[in-house]
């Protein structure tokens, strides 16, 4: 009686799991991220009273080696506390409030795996927030949204924070 040894994996075995591997991680489709160049508007932020859909979103790319973006909203406006950012201010004889979103609260309306980090800073080189973008919403006096497709103020406002980003940015 002669023994029959037989290999564990054969050609054709290894092949056809291979082949097999192949096809199921080629049918998986990449997640599509969307890169920020310069700001985007992002609808359902905020929820605000007497409205159904949350507040549009003016989000940009933090800039880490900066100070904190907060901080530099209390400072230019003397809100006080920088935790928590909300101000009024008058843009073109309008009294408008400007609402900064936290990390958390940014997180928690926006999914920040959707947008692309092109800053990218090693650890020693951060000065202000670890937080990958900034997002401030507007409202009007009588909770309109301001950034919104059919706000009145949307052009004014947009033209207003990205003022505002620039002059951050360039500290």
């Amino acid at each position: 009686m002669e023994r029959i040894i037989k290999p564990l994996f054969s050609i054709k075995g290894f092949l056809a799991l291979m082949l097999v591997g192949y096809l199921v991680t080629s049918c998986i489709t990449p997640r599509h991220t969307v890169e920020i160049n310069d700001y985007i508007l992002v609808p359902n932020g905020k929820p605000v009273l007497g409205r159904e859909k949350g507040l549009t979103a003016f989000v940009f790319e933090n800039n880490p080696r900066k100070m904190v973006f907060a901080q530099f909203l209390a400072n230019k406006y003397n809100v006080g506390k920088y935790t928590e950012v909300e101000y009024w201010t008058d843009i073109d004889g309008h009294r408008l409030k400007v609402m900064l979103y936290e990390n958390a609260e940014f997180e928690k309306y926006f999914d920040a795996s959707e947008y692309m980090v092109t800053n990218v800073e090693p650890d020693i080189n951060i000065v202000g927030s670890r937080a990958k973008f900034i997002a401030l919403s507007v409202m009007s006096e009588t909770n309109d949204d301001c950034l919104a497709d059919d706000s009145l103020y949307k052009n004014i406002v947009t033209n207003y924070l990205k003022s505002l980003k620039d002059e951050y940015n360039n500290l």
